[in-house]
């Protein structure tokens, strides 16, 4: 590889992160000033139930990307902001997504809670724009993330959990190769 060409991706995988981080920490700040309501329940589904507006989380996950691919397995995490604001059960979330290969993803999209007892149940939809890096091709910038989070509550405000989500672009493109992830959380709230 010439040189110059490599120091041109450096300088863009720099760039990108750091507009990355600039967007997470604009949003973060900006959810702060959105006073949460205490946590209540919306409904109740057998002995689920189901939370309205509480606290804004802070979720943050390490482990493996590329589990449907064992011999592909990378390191990952994301940071992840849930807005505590709902409508009426959903409540919007923006996070970030990176594997040790350079590949990133920044998504929006939204989350519900379910509750029962002290275990927490987030099920969450986005969708976002990827940076392939050094990655498998997931056949295009634009993909979709489904998760699943399953957490036990320490207390009010921490949470420590596991998340198994599913990346793909939905046929957008020709190639849909997937990726899915497994990852274990810390959560605050504030």
């Amino acid at each position: 590889m010439d040189r110059s060409v490599g120091r041109i991706r450096k300088t863009g995988r720099k760039k990108y992160l750091i507009v990355s981080v600039a967007g997470a920490v604009f949003l973060w700040s900006a959810c702060i000033s959105w006073a949460a309501e205490d946590r209540s329940v919306y409904a109740t589904i057998g002995p689920l139930d189901v939370l309205g507006s509480g606290q804004h989380h802070l979720d943050l996950g390490f482990g493996l990307a590329n589990i449907n691919r064992p011999h592909r397995l990378r390191g990952a995490g994301k940071i992840e902001l849930r807005v505590g604001k709902k409508f009426a059960f959903v409540g919007p979330a923006f996070g970030l997504f990176i594997n040790n290969e350079g590949f990133s993803y920044g998504y929006a999209g939204i989350y519900a809670d379910l509750a029962y007892g002290r275990f927490i149940l987030t099920p969450l939809i986005a969708a976002g724009v990827c940076h392939k890096g050094d990655s498998i091709d997931l056949g295009g910038p634009f993909e979709f993330r489904e998760s699943l989070e399953i957490a036990y509550r320490l207390d009010e405000r921490w949470l420590v959990g596991v998340s198994l989500a599913h990346m793909s672009n939905g046929n957008v493109y020709k190639n849909n190769p997937g990726q899915n992830d497994l990852l274990l959380t810390i959560t605050a709230g504030f």
